[in-house]
């Protein structure tokens, strides 16, 4: 029998207020908090909380998420909380938020595993996100508020998850209803994305999933997660290593085997240090999303264990490949 997985989740980088990548181009007052949509005050409710697993404060920054609320005009409204537990004061910067968007959190989007979907946040007709700003640093010990507008779910959708570049997933997100509007004239296009799926056989992008007994082994394609001759993930990777990463959570297994392979083009003083070097990449990231302790065993074969015809272009594809395999 065909199962597919469907995955959530995304990996930040770590985040300081020192190194920014730049700064906010967008004026601050089309996304003040004195603009913020109508609220019946500060959400106070928590329905799911973790800590953070890609910045400088680890552990000692909180994400809560408040509300997911569905309003009248056919929009969701996220509302999470930042709490600070550090003895410093912290800047989130670009840690939760896209290059214009400083200090946002328009780098949250929503999952609807239902019909297999990814929201992502809205922007508004000139560019700047249709969310809240924060006024500055966050101080030692306190807490601050952010919202974000997505796109409407359809009604059959009674919950969602929510992922952030800072934290494992959010599962399981009640969609709640309120009667409150915002302004939505000047909004861009609404995106809403289709979620790649790892399936049982080999797809077009030499991406799948095989089971022999108690072992899950997930072939990735290195042309799919790498441009050539590089070791750093493609930005559209993040989607696929969130389903593997939750597979993993999933199992029992603690012990993760990834394994880097190449085709045998070049050498192998070239072609062994490339694997390992991917390898130990996917590992990065998943170490990342994986929410619970596991133990990584990564090494690089380079072209020594080929699965297909090195002879044949196709047969090179499949060659180049990082494996992941552990016990269900």
């Amino acid at each position: 029998m065909v199962t597919t997985l469907v995955i959530f989740l995304a990996s930040g980088c770590v985040v300081s207020a020192d190194n920014p990548p730049k700064e906010n181009s967008q004026s601050p007052e089309n996304i003040s908090r004195e603009n913020a949509p109508p609220s019946p005050g500060e959400a106070k409710e928590i329905l799911a909380s973790s800590t953070s697993t890609a910045t400088i404060l680890g552990s000692e920054l909180q994400i809560e998420v408040n509300t997911l609320e569905r309003l009248e005009n056919n929009l969701l409204r996220l509302r999470i909380s930042l709490i600070n537990n550090s003895p410093e004061e912290f800047d989130i910067g670009f840690g939760l938020a896209g290059e214009e968007d400083r200090r946002t959190a328009s780098n949250i989007s929503l999952i609807d595993d239902l019909n297999q979907q990814r929201y992502l946040s809205y922007d508004k007709s000139d560019g700047s996100c249709f969310c809240d700003t924060l006024e500055g640093a966050i101080e030692s010990g306190e807490t601050e508020t952010l919202w974000v507008i997505f796109p409407g779910a359809p009604e059959n959708v009674e919950s969602m998850t929510v992922t952030t570049p800072l934290t494992p997933p959010l599962l399981d997100i009640p969609v709640s209803n309120t009667s409150e509007a915002v302004e939505s004239s000047n909004l861009g296009e609404p995106q809403i994305l289709d979620l790649t799926l790892i399936s049982d056989s080999l797809e077009e992008d030499q991406t799948g999933r095989t089971e022999s007994g108690d072992e899950v082994s997930i072939i990735l394609s290195s042309d799919v997660l790498f441009s050539t001759n590089s070791s750093d993930l493609n930005d559209e990777t993040q989607e696929i290593l969130e389903q593997v990463a939750q597979e993993i959570d999933d199992a029992s297994s603690s012990v993760i085997s990834i394994d880097g392979h190449a085709d045998n083009t070049g050498t192998d003083s070239v072609n062994l240090p490339l694997s390992q070097d991917r390898a130990k990449s996917v590992e990065v990231t998943l170490g990342s999303l994986i929410s619970r302790e596991v133990t990584f065993d990564v090494e690089g074969h380079g072209s020594a264990d080929p699965i297909a015809d090195n002879t044949t272009e196709e047969g090179r594809k499949r060659n180049r490949r990082v494996s992941v395999t552990f016990e269900k």
